[in-house]
């Protein structure tokens, strides 16, 4: 019955001795599809109150697998289509960037093309169902990209039918038994990192691929653009993952004191030495030792730096004895350092021994579409916090006008800044919704003053005929495509039917470069 949509139709149609939701019409809904679709696997995930998807039945699955087998919302293939609330077809999931291999290790199977569609019913989100592995050929026909977010609304209905569209609740969560070192709870506290931009998805893919090498990795990227959130994905990705992740701010030391932390000294050595202590070299062997804002580190301190790197050995301060170390090093810089060689402030031959991978983390500012997904993702988390002081702690909603304030504001401080201010409003709010006025001051009065806001007669103008019904799935854009064209014909020139740009974007309160490309990524333009 492979391919046959008409029997995922009977499903819901013959009424079942089942409750919707329970497992055994999880796993006779996940079979049919999978027949349906000649899919090697089907699996339904479910999205709890904290932003986390779980996966509640998965065909080739024990039940007892399910409870370890968890992914943030905004994370991976699944959680990107949960987010944006858009359904992702993928014909090459290894050299897809979105995609978690260690989802892979956790499923004990490859995943090669699958579509992630999310399951909504008026306007809530219950998670998402996928179909992986294509029995035949290499990729599923391009009418399953339409016939499963079918599939899934009918699930939706099915279970809001029975009253059981709501959050998913932990097994222990119900029960009040939390096993800590579950592998689920160990999997949570897995390092996060959201965003479905192009950017920070090679980004994220790369950190991803060099958990198979031991290489050095340098992470270059602006102050608060989650440089050691790369740093610790890749650890994590790594063989090395149940070794320590330690971490060192090289900028934030004196050159004596830098020395010390990394190399350890003995007791003597210097005035305040009591006793002999282990540096980060050896606190980090077997693991990762991750050199922050390393262009700030001296001359003298590099060579040592050089030496570690290349013989894998260092001398603690004031002794005359030789340690071993097996820590690998990933080290992160805000600088050029090819333009600090050139300068000589940063040693050649350790700019080649660092580099080994390179990886660039965006400014926020160059990835506009993440900024709201990041957004919901800080509240997700201040809820987590605030629910362990108060456990019917609600998250609160936030406004249009809010949304179009943040996606308007460059970010120079990237998503730190973003971050802060997110955690000010949620303070400051006092209802269910976070409005504009609860941001910080500094952000209101930057967005008074209208910055990169172009003149009338700078404005690009394009034909309506130009639009295109295409949009990319799985990209996010704030604001709605519906929201777009309304202020595109609402602002264009009278008797010409063509766009005036820059008078669209005023109307949206938002920056014409943003708008430019937020058209572009719809595919509303050339």
């Amino acid at each position: 019955m492979g391919n046959d949509f008409k029997s995922i139709l009977n499903f819901f149609q013959n009424k079942q001795n089942w409750i919707p939701g329970d497992y055994d019409y999880n796993e006779a809904f996940c079979r049919c599809l999978a027949e349906a679709a000649s899919a090697g696997e089907a699996s339904i995930w479910r999205l709890d109150s904290d932003g986390w998807l779980h996966m509640v039945y998965g065909t080739n699955l024990h039940q007892k697998e399910l409870s370890d087998i968890v992914l943030r919302e905004g994370e991976g293939i699944s959680g990107a289509a949960a987010l944006s609330r858009q359904t992702i077809a993928v014909t090459d999931a290894l050299a897809h960037p979105q995609h978690d291999l260690r989802m892979d290790k956790l499923l004990g199977y490859p995943t090669r093309a699958m579509i992630s569609s999310p399951i909504v019913f008026r306007d809530f989100v219950y998670g998402v169902v996928n179909i992986l592995n294509p029995e035949f050929g290499t990729t599923f026909p391009s009418k399953w990209k339409k016939h499963l977010p079918i599939a899934a609304t009918l699930y939706a209905a099915a279970l809001a039918t029975e009253n059981r569209l709501i959050h998913y609740k932990r097994p222990e969560e119900i029960t009040g038994l939390k096993e800590k070192e579950s592998a689920a709870e160990a999997f949570r506290s897995k390092t996060v990192v959201v965003g479905v931009s192009p950017a920070i998805q090679e980004a994220l893919h790369l950190c991803l691929k060099t958990g198979n090498t031991d290489m050095p990795v340098l992470i270059r990227g602006e102050t608060g653009s989650g440089k050691e959130l790369a740093a610790r994905r890749i650890h994590e990705a790594s063989r090395r993952e149940k070794g320590p992740f330690i971490d060192v701010n090289c900028a934030a030391l004196t050159e004596t004191l830098l020395e010390s932390e990394l190399f350890g000294h003995v007791k003597g050595s210097f005035s305040g030495a009591n006793r002999d202590r282990q540096g980060k070299f050896s606190t980090a062997s077997g693991g990762t030792l991750f050199l922050d804002e390393i262009g700030d580190m001296s001359l003298t301190c590099q060579a040592k730096i050089l030496r570690a790197l290349q013989e894998q050995k260092f001398m603690p301060v004031g002794s005359d004895k030789t340690k071993k170390s097996d820590a690998r090093v990933i080290a992160a810089t805000n600088y050029d350092l090819w333009a600090q060689v050139k300068k000589n402030k940063f040693r050649e031959d350790l700019y080649y021994r660092l580099c080994g991978i390179e990886i660039l983390m965006p400014p926020l500012r160059k990835r506009p579409e993440d900024i709201y997904p990041l957004t919901m993702h800080f509240l997700h988390k201040i809820a987590g916090e605030q629910k362990q002081i108060d456990p019917d702690y609600q998250i609160p909603k936030i406004s249009q006008e809010a949304v179009k304030m943040l996606m308007s504001f460059n970010w120079p401080g990237n998503v730190r800044q973003l971050e802060q201010a997110t955690r000010a409003a949620v303070a400051i709010c006092e209802g269910d919704e976070i409005l504009l006025e609860d941001f910080p001051t500094w952000l209101q009065d930057a967005m008074k003053t209208d910055v990169g806001s172009p003149k009338d007669e700078d404005a690009e103008i394009y034909s309506s005929s130009e639009r295109t019904e295409s949009f990319e799935a799985g990209e996010f854009i704030n604001g709605g495509r519906l929201e777009y064209i309304k202020a595109l014909d609402e602002t264009k020139y009278a008797g010409t039917g063509r766009w005036n740009l820059t008078a669209a974007a005023r109307q949206l309160n938002i920056p014409r470069k943003t708008f430019t490309y937020r058209l572009k990524k719809m595919r509303l333009i050339g």
